[in-house]
């Protein structure tokens, strides 16, 4: 790394986390943008500048960036770890199936980092250098060219500042599935609760454990199950996007935040565009569902692999060979004492095979899996880019544009 870049890091390092939440904002009109309202009218003479390798990688670890290893300083519960491997956001159960892609104008990226090799992983300011390294290494072009996304793939607001030249938008990429089966094994392992079907008001093809007395507790149904599932594994994503957008804040950029895309339109799931290029399927409903994208993002379901072996993957990854759980777990573990985890039981075969029934039962009775939400979703993105002063110096009073962004292209892009 160059010592102008470890300057810069060393910048964004120092700056104040409270200042930053409270120099936080949506400066939505970048360089080269035009604004037709008129209430703000106003046409950029500006060259529109693409962010550089450097601001990239940051923004990518800031959002989605692994840290060090999570402590895992949980009770009885432990067994519902997926992962020792810490990010900068909070993940349930440490569940690592949260992606993070970028667009812009070179093409479409997948960060996908690998994992953690200590409690902290960028302790020293010589360990920053990793950041950029483990972004140079780890990230995997997919594509190339700039996302065609028409207007029908966003509310009407968004399309004048979205997917413009010179702007980076990133999609953090949820795939329910694997927390859907890990909370079902602690529902059915730990709390015995039995799941209703909300359309049939019966047993979602757990009836057999209920007779028997496994399932004895209070009854849930399907659907607030499946949303319950959802909120829990979508909420990264939005710590992902709130994450860019505080380091933004630090380093002078412009960020937009918003839901208001239709990831059916941008992961590819109609006519008119290819958008992410994801796969779907179509269920008993009717309606396109995402299930992943092939080689890179996969859910835990058909066509990729079927609802026993979908199960069979959540355990083998904690009990397997070379699971987090198990004696020839080669990776890193947070303790001092590396055999804690093989002290972690194993579920009941009663609980496997609970789990796979429902499993099979709600892929059988919806051809798809989970039955109501997708299995890959795109809740949120974030769109940044450099952003014009002159547009905010004429329209709004100084202090609404940081030092931080007016000094930002002589910081760092100066000699560009």
């Amino acid at each position: 790394m160059q010592a102008v870049e470890k300057n810069l890091m060393d910048n964004v390092w120092q700056y104040p986390l409270f200042e930053a939440l409270a120099r936080r904002r949506v400066h939505r009109f970048g360089l080269g943008y035009d604004l037709k309202d008129v209430l703000f009218p106003y046409r950029s003479e500006k060259t529109p500048v693409p962010l550089s390798e450097l601001e990239t990688a940051l923004l990518c670890w800031a959002g989605h960036g692994v840290n060090g290893l999570s402590l895992g300083d949980l009770d009885v519960l432990l067994n519902t770890m997926l992962s020792w491997s810490g990010r900068t956001h909070s993940n349930p159960c440490n569940d690592q199936h949260v992606d993070l892609m970028f667009n812009n104008d070179e093409g479409t990226f997948l960060y996908r980092p690998r994992g953690a090799t200590k409690i902290i992983e960028v302790e020293t300011r010589e360990e920053r250098e990793k950041i950029l390294t483990i972004f140079k290494e780890d990230t995997v072009k997919i594509s190339d060219g700039r996302l065609s996304l028409p207007p029908a793939s966003m509310l009407s607001a968004n399309v004048w500042d979205t997917n413009r030249p010179g702007q980076t938008v990133f999609f953090p990429v949820v795939n329910v599935t694997y927390e859907y089966i890990n909370f079902l094994l602690t529902r059915f392992g730990d709390r015995r609760i039995p799941i209703i079907d909300d359309r049939t008001g019966k047993p979602a093809g757990i009836q057999k454990w209920i007779d028997n007395g496994f399932l004895n507790g209070p009854p849930m149904t399907m659907r607030i199950f499946e949303n319950w599932v959802m909120n829990a594994i979508a909420a990264n994503s939005f710590f992902i996007v709130q994450n860019i957008n505080l380091a933004c804040a630090s380093m002078g950029l412009g960020c937009i935040v918003y839901t208001g895309i239709l990831p059916l339109v941008v992961m590819g799931g109609t006519p008119l565009t290819k958008g992410l290029g994801f796969r779907f399927v179509t269920g008993k409903d009717g309606m396109p569902t995402a299930v992943g994208k092939d080689g890179y993002i996969e859910g835990l379901c058909p066509p990729y692999v079927n609802m026993d072996e979908a199960v069979d993957r959540v355990i083998d990854l904690k009990f397997g060979p070379g699971g987090l759980f198990s004696m020839d777990y080669s990776g890193k573990v947070p303790w001092r004492e590396r055999n804690i985890p093989t002290k972690v039981p194993k579920g009941s075969e009663e609980e496997l095979a609970c789990t796979k029934a429902y499993c099979n039962y709600v892929y059988e009775n919806y051809r798809r899996f989970p039955a109501s939400v997708d299995a890959i979703q795109i809740p949120v993105t974030a769109s940044v880019h450099h952003i014009d002063i002159d547009f905010y110096d004429k329209y709004y009073p100084k202090e609404a544009v940081s030092q931080e962004h007016r000094n930002h292209m002589k910081v760092w892009h100066e000699g560009e």
